[in-house]
């Protein structure tokens, strides 16, 4: 296990794009195609997932959470960096001995990929694939979570300069090896997760290129959030807006996989949170309409990331929030 320090960092979250990257109406949902549509609302089909702060530490803010919206979660998602074991002790508490799913976002530290697809980090993964062996239920892993974006160090480019990044090919070729490094050593209860964020904007790397192929690949996630107005981050953005662009190529890549929404949330729009006040807003009207959409018929989880991190995006922001949590999320 790594040092504790690595378990007390906040997990990376994306950097919105400027104002001009964004869609210059980002209150109008994208037109659906029929596929795009399901029969149930999104709460009546999808689990409700969480990242908690602090959660990694103690499991019990976890349940503080659960009886805070009056719902049981069941999927906990915590984070991960180079050199950490997992899972272990704190996938078997969160997962609360298999009743919940464990979502695990792995930051694969100060490497490249050529570091992963050369064997230089087989000493690792021989101490990851020997804890997954020991570990009684199926976990989720998301490694090099929200590649695609430009604020990540190791996003993939075409020049492959960033400093813990490379090529596309040499992404592909370091996702295939870390997966079949644990399947050719019979660990058969880690489900792969490719996430990259909801930004489709120019400075992304289009998913296409660093798809790995279907083989390789379990769930489709995407990291998304509303940032609100203020400085150069855009407008207010519906979670349709949001979600889906990438929801449409992921969905092109990957004919069955099912969709995870593994991190999102919403600025809370009463209060100067790091972007100013608009209270001609309503952070629980957009919770509404998020979970009574009925789109994304592929989408089976919804991770919600509760912290006051860039944003306040707990679902406890407001008392008008978490009311209208309560009564449209997942469950209810």
């Amino acid at each position: 296990m790594a040092a504790l320090t690595t378990l007390l960092l906040a997990p990376a979250l994306s950097v919105p794009p400027a104002a001009h990257a964004i869609d210059s109406v980002a209150t109008v949902d994208i037109a659906p195609s029929e596929d795009e549509v399901s029969h149930e609302r999104l709460r009546q089909r999808v689990r409700l997932g969480a990242y908690v702060n602090g959660m990694s530490i103690r499991p019990a803010r976890l349940t503080a959470f659960e009886r805070q919206v009056q719902r049981e979660v069941d999927v906990a998602s915590i984070y991960w960096g180079h050199g950490d074991i997992f899972p272990g002790a704190t996938e078997l508490k969160l997962s609360d001995h298999g009743r919940r799913d464990l979502l695990l976002s792995w930051d694969m530290g100060a490497t490249r990929f050529t570091d992963w697809s050369n064997g230089s980090q087989d000493a690792y993964l021989n101490d990851l694939v020997r804890a997954a062996r020991a570990y009684p239920h199926v976990f989720y892993v998301r490694p090099w979570p929200e590649m695609n974006g430009d604020w990540q160090s190791f996003q993939p480019t075409s020049d492959g300069k960033k400093p813990h990044g490379g090529t596309p090919k040499e992404f592909v070729a370091a996702w295939r090896y870390v997966v079949d490094y644990f399947r050719s050593r019979y660990v058969t209860n880690v489900r792969w997760v490719f996430n990259p964020a909801a930004d489709v904007y120019p400075g992304t790397t289009p998913v296409s290129s660093i798809w790995p192929g279907e083989e390789y690949v379990d769930v489709l996630g995407i990291d998304g959030f509303n940032w609100g107005r203020g400085g150069n981050y855009g407008g207010w953005r519906s979670f349709v807006n949001i979600f889906a662009p990438m929801y449409r190529r992921l969905t092109r890549l990957h004919s069955t996989a099912p969709v995870w929404i593994c991190e999102v949330g919403s600025k809370e729009p009463e209060l100067a949170d790091g972007a100013p006040a608009d209270r001609a807003r309503s952070k629980g009207r957009w919770i509404r309409r998020a979970m009574t959409t009925k789109r994304f018929p592929r989408v089976d989880t919804l991770v919600w990331f509760n912290e006051r991190k860039e944003r306040d995006w707990r679902v406890n922001s407001s008392s008008s929030a978490l009311k209208s949590f309560r009564r449209v999320a997942p469950g209810a």
